[in-house]
């Protein structure tokens, strides 16, 4: 993580200096602003990962500044620095969702506590965005979200029964798979256990949902069964 930048703003350059070297053990750009609205243009400019600010600031205080950046962004670690008069002014910052408030003078033990914090949860964001739902695009109007198990055209949901999901589904597993008639039947009635194959079943189940999807989208192979066929695949 030491990839991350960082943008501390302080009005006192000799307390930045200070701290400097500890921050950078930790990312590896820092960059510098001296007052709230500098402070405001370098978040706008770089676009940092995480943002030390002090509360008493000129031009515009810290606290103003944290919420006029959680407007529109909800996910930049913020920690802020204080002095011990300062501390019901924090009251007001619940709803900023701080990593942590240091009070002044920092010590240096917890300033590192707040920055492992801060690169943790910025380590269990990007981890848990590895998990990407799984889109299939049949056409450009038309979306299968295997995940959630839902079609969409021009952005609204289209209703399915229960077999054309199943039946979807069970395609997207393996758009490459040419599925068997009765590995298809098999699928869509396994909560169905008395009911006895039937090939027509299914050639009837994909004729009506190919009334809902591009045609293409379900290739028939020649005495094997159905192949989905996606225009690409994506994530999100």
């Amino acid at each position: 993580m030491k990839s991350l930048t960082l943008l501390y703003i302080e009005d006192d350059q000799d307390i930045q200096e200070i701290y400097i070297d500890c921050i950078k053990e930790y990312v590896e750009t820092v960059q510098l602003a001296h007052d709230g609205e500098e402070g405001y243009e370098a978040y706008l400019l770089y676009k940092p990962d995480i943002i030390l600010l002090d509360i008493n600031m000129p031009k515009l205080d810290g606290l103003s500044l944290a919420k006029k950046i959680r407007q529109h962004d909800k996910e930049v670690k913020i920690i802020v620095t204080t002095s011990y008069a300062q501390q019901e002014n924090l009251l007001q910052a619940i709803e900023l969702y701080l990593i942590k408030y240091i009070l002044k003078p920092i010590d240096f033990n917890e300033l590192k506590s707040s920055l492992e914090k801060a690169i943790h949860e910025i380590e269990e964001t990007k981890e848990s965005r590895k998990t990407k739902e799984v889109i299939f695009c049949l056409d450009k109007e038309i979306l299968w979200y295997k995940d959630t198990e839902k079609l969409y055209v021009n952005n609204n949901e289209v209703k399915l029964t229960k077999n054309e999901r199943r039946l979807l589904t069970l395609f997207s597993t393996d758009e490459h798979k040419v599925f068997t008639f009765f590995e298809i039947f098999d699928y869509i009635s396994h909560d169905d256990f008395d009911k006895e194959y039937d090939a027509n079943q299914v050639r009837a189940l994909v004729k009506l949902l190919r009334k809902k999807i591009p045609k293409a989208s379900i290739i028939n192979v020649y005495g094997e069964g159905y192949r989905f066929n996606p225009l690409k695949k994506l994530s999100t």
